[in-house]
């Protein structure tokens, strides 16, 4: 029976509807394959029962590209809109020889009211043919979102493609008539905001267990974050003012992750950078969730020992995105910009007063790092503590332009007080605009 699989809605819920992901070659090439498998059982179902033979060479190959794309991504959501495929909101894009294949498979679909799928597990042979079973040429019943009445799909959802059409035609509403939507959007903001809470409250708990789970569903919820702040930024920005002092470290990450999303939108990064950076940011103090509360929360000064003990939560940090996969690009930027964001930007050279003259950098940080850097302390600063009240932004940021002017870059902090909205300043001179990326 089928054990991993799901008939969905159009899209997961968390997805806001949005479509429009940017692109990426391995997934292109995994969607092109994946939609190709497809239109070949579909199409191979009307001559054959599933059961013979014939399919299992292509059932075989679908399942590994369908697998391989749930490994990476965390989950599979495919849905048909108009006349092309989005595979995790993004569009996937067939060669002019394929388009008639790709019209063929859509029509097959609505004609069983089938809109796409979503999978969150690794899909078993069994399950992929239970699906395929639905174009059966001696299947006359639509399925539900489970499947077949004799054939169920446990955990994977088919979308039905009824309710995608009525969902389709509510977003051109929206864009016609966005007034109406604010408070809808701001709502779903809202509960992006908690799923992503939900989220680190369960992560926190496998770190402390010694087995850190898999970060990958968190990139669903990152990029609706990112949507989002394009469209309700001053929303967006006051969620961060949520915070609950007995679960500190959860609301610390998560409103670190919405303010370098923001943060990075003013300095002018991508979509795809974005949702990048408010990755590495949901999970940047992890490590610290390994620290006794006692500790964590200790008034006065540390001993020689806890400090040992907390420089080492950065590391721990570290470790745990290395537990997660294989060594790819994304994890060395994810274990770079982990580490780097503690280290202080430059050294600070001050008068006889002790007052900050100027910074003289120390050494070349990712611009990821520096900005987590920065929004990580304002956060910090703004958060009540056991060992002392919450300082108001104003405060926080005299604090970190003054005493702690140092440890950031001073132009982004500059970038940052602006993004704030706390004082008018001069960003970036004519010289500056061009700021390179480079450092990502």
């Amino acid at each position: 029976m089928a054990d991993n699989l799901k008939i969905t809605q159009a899209q997961s819920e968390s997805s806001g509807g949005e479509y429009g992901r940017a692109h990426s070659d391995k997934l292109q090439t995994l969607a092109r394959g994946m939609v190709s498998g497809l239109y070949m059982l579909v199409r191979s179902v009307k001559m054959y029962d599933p059961d013979n033979a014939v399919f299992e060479k292509p059932l075989t190959q679908l399942q590994d590209i369908m697998n391989q794309i749930v490994s990476k991504e965390g989950r599979l959501d495919l849905v048909g809109v108009k006349d092309s495929f989005y595979l995790n909101s993004m569009l996937v894009k067939v060669d002019l020889n394929a388009i008639e294949n790709q019209r063929y498979l859509l029509s097959e679909m609505r004609a069983k009211d089938v809109g796409g799928f979503s999978i969150s597990k690794p899909i078993t042979l069994p399950e992929l043919k239970n699906f395929v079973w639905i174009f059966s040429k001696e299947q006359t019943s639509e399925a539900s979102e489970e499947g077949l009445a004799d054939r169920k799909l446990l955990n994977m959802k088919v979308a039905k493609f009824s309710k995608l059409r009525e969902k389709l035609a509510k977003e051109a509403d929206k864009l016609e008539n966005p007034g109406d939507y604010k408070v809808d959007r701001k709502k779903y903001a809202m509960t992006v905001y908690a799923r992503a809470v939900f989220f680190l409250q369960k992560y926190l708990e496998s770190v402390r267990a010694g087995k850190p789970m898999n970060t990958s569903k968190a990139l669903r919820l990152v990029q609706d974050l990112v949507d989002i702040s394009y469209d309700q930024r001053t929303h967006f920005l006051g969620m961060t003012t949520t915070k609950r002092e007995s679960e500190y470290l959860v609301f610390h990450q998560v409103n670190v992750c919405l303010m370098s999303i923001v943060f990075g939108a003013e300095l002018g990064l991508t979509k795809p950078q974005l949702r990048d950076l408010g990755y590495i940011a949901l999970f940047h103090d992890a490590g610290m969730s390994t620290i006794p509360d006692e500790l964590a929360t200790k008034r006065g000064a540390l001993t020689s020992e806890e400090k040992v003990l907390i420089q080492k939560a950065p590391l721990i940090s570290v470790r745990n995105i290395l537990m997660e996969k294989s060594i790819t690009r994304s994890t060395l930027l994810r274990v770079v910009t982990t580490f780097e964001h503690k280290a202080d930007f430059g050294t600070a050279v001050r008068d006889t007063r002790g007052n900050i003259q100027m910074i003289i950098p120390k050494t070349s940080l990712g611009v990821y790092a520096k900005v987590i850097a920065i929004c990580d302390a304002f956060d910090a600063l703004t958060s009540k503590r056991p060992y002392r009240d919450a300082y108001g932004p104003e405060v926080s940021l005299m604090l970190m332009w003054t005493e702690m002017r140092n440890k950031f870059d001073p132009e982004l902090l500059q970038v940052f007080m602006r993004v704030m909205a706390i004082q008018p300043v001069k960003v970036l001179s004519k010289r500056q605009q061009n700021m390179s990326l480079a450092g990502l």
